[in-house]
């Protein structure tokens, strides 16, 4: 029975679900595509020994998808047969807590000022950064560097989003690192630098040399670390590296966007993932389907 790639998608004719489905041309693999909005949840389709799952979808239905596909058998992106199920509140704590570097962050949001203050204080002072969780493309981080500012921020911030904003340090000047680790390795690596007038950061395409450049070793293992600590043998992780060469984790991505190297110099993520993929496929249906 040929092995398939099951992929949960909301577009089909998105970039990031053709180049899994071109890789999994590649690697004779069956293409699936389930729509989150064509989903039977009374009749949910049975996955075989070997399948190979994943998410590219985001949405809470996607989730509860994945989690309804999932047994022991199917290849995913979790070291755990059903890590599918896990939810890592807090990730930048829980990260801290297992001895990666990340910046320091208060998790919970309060609108009383003396405490600000202390907080601020505790952070190395202004200026520091507000960060609602869940959001991307820097939509959701405000760097602010003077106190009239940050207290009608966080006003702002917590009357909108209530207890669920982080106050963190700004770790400036730094270069922020984008690494995509498959199986404890690092596929690629790129930076993504500041827009025009802006602090935030992304990615460009045009410019190669951001695709090119070698990342410091020791940030591309922080990264494979952070999967590791997360139970993730995919993820796109953010590393801000500083001035001094101190290393932080911002965050670990999972499901994250993995087509810009491809898009600039055409490195095959998706190849990678979907290889290594079939590979943990073919051995959980040796040691399972008897």
């Amino acid at each position: 029975m040929t092995q398939r790639l099951v992929i949960i998608s909301d577009e089909p004719e998105e970039d990031l679900t053709e180049q899994l489905i071109a890789a999994a041309h590649a690697h004779a693999l069956e293409p699936v595509v389930i729509e989150p909005a064509l989903f039977d949840h009374v009749a949910p389709p049975v996955l075989n020994y070997g399948d190979l799952l994943y998410r590219v979808a985001i949405t809470h239905e996607s989730c509860v998808i994945e989690q309804q596909l999932v047994h022991p058998g199917v290849a995913t992106c979790y070291r755990e047969a059903l890590g599918a199920f896990l939810i890592w509140d807090n990730q930048t704590l829980f990260l801290a807590r297992n001895g990666i570097e990340t910046p320091r962050t208060f998790h919970a949001m309060t609108t009383d000022r003396e405490e600000l203050k202390r907080r601020v204080e505790a952070l190395g002072g202004l200026p520091v950064i507000f960060k609602v969780p869940g959001k991307s493309l820097g939509v959701g981080v405000v760097r602010v560097d003077n106190w009239p500012t940050f207290y009608s921020v966080a006003d702002a911030l917590e009357s909108a989003h209530g207890q669920y904003v982080h106050l963190m340090a700004s770790i400036e000047p730094a270069g922020h690192w984008r690494m995509l680790v498959v199986g404890g390795e690092v596929a690629a690596a790129y930076q993504n630098i500041p827009q025009e007038g802006d602090f935030r950061t992304c990615v460009d395409e045009d410019k190669k040399e951001c695709f090119t450049t070698p990342a410091p070793e020791s940030a591309n293992q922080l990264a494979i670390d952070a999967c590791e600590v997360l139970g993730l043998e995919f993820g796109g992780v953010d590393v801000l590296v500083h001035s001094s060469g101190r290393e932080y984790v911002l965050e670990v991505n999972f499901p994250c966007y993995f087509a810009h190297p491809k898009h600039a110099i055409n490195l095959d993520v998706a190849d990678r993932l979907v290889s290594y993929l079939k590979q943990k496929g073919q051995r959980l249906k040796e040691q399972l389907a008897g």
